[in-house]
């Protein structure tokens, strides 16, 4: 595989200080070796990004803030995939269907985790989504289940990243429309997705909440349309509901709102 070699040198950078702390720009240049113009165009992007901080009293390079907010966010996503896998597990097997877990990344819903449905009759083909592999968030349940819960403010500066695509005719392009689904998600407690990014592929998703009670994820279960019918989904979405429940409450949460 072929490296690219500023990104290289940029993380030794940051190993560099992480093992050492703040060090001065003629400490770094002797430590790795690099020409000067790159390593000072390097600790530059790094500074203006917020990867590393100069103290303006000594000129020495630290880490940045940034590190700590990704710190935590990583490790957030760790705890929460080792909380959530032994409820998907269970789900999936109950109620026979693919369970994602779920958070907003980049204006869209990235799966963080994914337990396959056992069934013979899921088409993996027609579903293209699987950990890692981004979707839309206005037209999954997944997605909407977040969108949901934020402020409007959050939501609408969300959802303009990306836009509000057309993918069937069932999905929701507007945010009137939106908005209208929203509120019929937070009263209900779970978010649907009748085919509204595959023709062929249902969702039934629910919201996950932190300590604040805030939500952060959500928890999926995805079909196909022929046998995940609308007349089961109210069912479905009880056990979904009750899993993601748990997993909030492992998550510190001592309020999940709605059951059902």
């Amino acid at each position: 595989m072929d490296l690219v070699n500023s990104i290289v040198k940029a993380v030794r950078i940051l190993d560099l200080l992480k093992s050492q702390g703040m060090l001065s720009y003629i400490e770094i240049l002797k430590q790795l070796l690099l020409p000067k113009s790159t390593l000072f165009k390097i600790l530059g992007t790094l500074e203006s990004e917020e990867l590393v901080r100069r103290d303006a009293a000594t000129g020495k390079y630290g880490l940045g803030v940034k590190l700590i907010e990704w710190g935590s966010g990583a490790r957030s996503q760790l705890e929460i995939r080792k909380i959530a896998l032994p409820f998907m597990q269970k789900l999936s097997e109950d109620i026979n269907c693919t369970i994602h877990l779920a958070v907003v990344a980049h204006g869209e819903v990235l799966p963080i985790e994914s337990f396959e449905s056992g069934s013979t009759t899921w088409p993996h083909y027609l579903f293209h989504g699987g950990i890692g592999i981004p979707a839309p968030l206005h037209a999954t349940a997944a997605g909407k289940a977040i969108l949901a819960f934020m402020n409007s403010a959050e939501m609408e500066a969300t959802v303009k990243v990306k836009g509000l695509q057309k993918f069937t005719e069932n999905t929701i392009t507007s945010m009137q429309g939106l908005r209208s689904a929203f509120s019929e998600i937070r009263l209900a407690g779970y978010a649907v997705s009748y085919s509204e990014h595959y023709e062929m592929v249902r969702g039934v998703a629910a919201p996950i909440r932190d300590q604040d009670s805030k939500v952060f994820a959500s928890l999926s279960a995805l079909g196909i349309t022929s046998r995940l019918t609308p007349e089961l989904v109210p069912d479905i979405a009880v056990q979904v509901i009750a899993a993601a429940n748990e997993i909030s409450r492992l998550f510190g949460c001592s309020s999940t709102g709605a059951t059902r």
